[in-house]
């Protein structure tokens, strides 16, 4: 079952959801602050889902792109 964390970042909140694959769904509320700043922060790393509007990273880069967001 998916866990759940947020994220307080200096641009704003981000919300990470946790697969038991090791994969991550990283969300930000569309056209905010934090959501340019997350698509650097992911950039090459993760994928954009538009069904779902949040990147996907997979197991490989999920640990470094969460302390990454955590430093923000």
């Amino acid at each position: 079952m998916p866990t759940k964390e947020t994220i307080d970042t200096s641009h704003g909140k981000v919300w990470i959801t946790h697969f038991d694959n090791g994969d991550v769904s990283i969300w930000t509320p569309p056209r905010s602050r934090q959501s340019d700043i997350v698509a650097e922060t992911v950039n090459g790393r993760a994928a954009w889902k538009p069904k779902y509007k949040a990147w996907i990273a997979p197991a490989v880069h999920a640990q470094q792109i969460i302390e990454e967001l955590q430093d923000l």
